[in-house]
């Protein structure tokens, strides 16, 4: 069995790098989109402080920024040494997390992992323009990727490879209700000002967010429709990065590593919500956002449970005073949602075993 503070830091890498990869992808993809979509009726339907709503950083961001434009917010999410979630300081996290638990994991990925955050402190020095900017962005995704899989490829299947794929997992899946939430409910808000074809490049561009656009075309459809993009990405079972498909990689590592009785049933009814879900009715924009708050709520009693179980520590909600105007960092019902839980409100910890951050 593994330590619980060795379970944690485990777990906060998993989650940390994988924060990384599609903060990068999603900055990528709001670049392409910017430059595809020119105004419409005086209407632009993406902008770049989706981005803050998103990551559910605004309040953060606004403390230390006068305006919300590209150059900013790109600085902001890449190299912020301040946000704990922007690129540089996500790797800081993860690197600190595996480098005191190096002897489980094979010295190649210590050595791609260190590389990848030296060379991100090193780019961080410099000013970004578009087009180093998007040439760094691939990098940072193609090292992830080239790091999770060797991960993939090489670690023995026991509890460390299941509690990094655990918060792999439960990282992505909080990613795709945090796009669709603030794009797809945006985007159909607003459904009355924006024509059909680009309805439809929006809705390539939440795929596109988590490179999911070739796969659409070829499991569902070549032609984008809505409706049809918001079941792929939340109820998929064989798409990597489709809703569902990482909350059964939850479950099944769960079941794996054992003893989580509780969160196996806030699964149960994460899964209920997704087989009761109307989709037609959702691509409508009736009851979108509540559906996607829902999710969100219960991915964060999901964490906080798993906290409580394997790194006994306990996660305290922060009071509806402290949660900022975010709009995915509360609730219409006033209950704290994972936006709080996983980026907004989540202070450092300080593990006894590490002496680094695992928050």
């Amino acid at each position: 069995m593994m330590l619980s503070r060795v379970a944690e830091n485990v777990y906060w890498m998993a989650r940390y790098l994988e924060r990384v990869e599609d903060t990068a992808r999603l900055v990528v993809a709001t670049h392409h989109a910017m430059l595809d979509m020119a105004p419409v009726n005086d209407v632009q339907p993406m902008n770049w402080e989706q981005l803050l709503a998103i990551t559910g950083s605004r309040e953060e961001f606004f403390k230390r920024n006068s305006r919300a434009d590209e150059q900013q917010i790109t600085n902001f999410l890449i190299r912020d040494d301040e946000y704990p979630g922007s690129i540089l300081k996500a790797l800081h996290f993860a690197r600190e997390n595996m480098r005191t638990t190096r002897e489980l994991f094979p010295r190649e990925g210590w050595e791609f992992l260190n590389r990848l955050f030296l060379e991100t402190r090193s780019a961080g020095s410099r000013d970004f323009h578009a087009a180093n900017r998007l040439e760094f962005l691939e990098l940072v995704i193609n090292e992830c990727l080239r790091m999770t899989g060797l991960l993939d490829s090489t670690m023995v299947r026991d509890e460390t490879f299941s509690m990094f794929r655990l918060g792999r997992y439960l990282e992505r899946a909080d990613m795709v209700t945090r796009i669709l939430d603030v794009r797809g409910a945006l985007m159909l808000t607003r459904h009355e000002d924006v024509d059909r074809p680009l309805r439809n490049a929006l809705w390539l561009t939440v795929l596109r967010s988590l490179s999911g656009d070739q796969m659409y075309r070829r499991r569902v459809r070549p032609r984008i429709r809505g409706v049809d993009v918001l079941a792929f990405l939340l109820k998929d079972r064989a798409f990597p990065r489709a809703f569902r498909y990482g909350v059964s990689g939850v479950a099944h590592c769960l079941e794996f590593i054992g003893g989580a009785h509780a969160a196996q049933g806030i699964i149960a009814r994460i899964e209920e919500q997704l087989y009761l879900a109307d989709i037609t009715r959702l691509a409508d924009n009736t009851g979108l956002h509540d559906f996607l708050d829902g999710l969100q709520i219960l991915l964060g009693e999901l964490h906080a449970t798993i906290s409580r179980t394997y790194f006994n520590q306990e996660v305290e909600k922060p009071s509806p005073t402290d949660l900022g105007s975010s709009p995915v960092g509360m609730s219409s019902r006033g209950r704290t949602s994972t936006a709080t839980l996983n980026r907004c409100s989540r202070p450092p910890v300080t593990t006894p075993f590490t002496g680094g951050t695992s928050a």
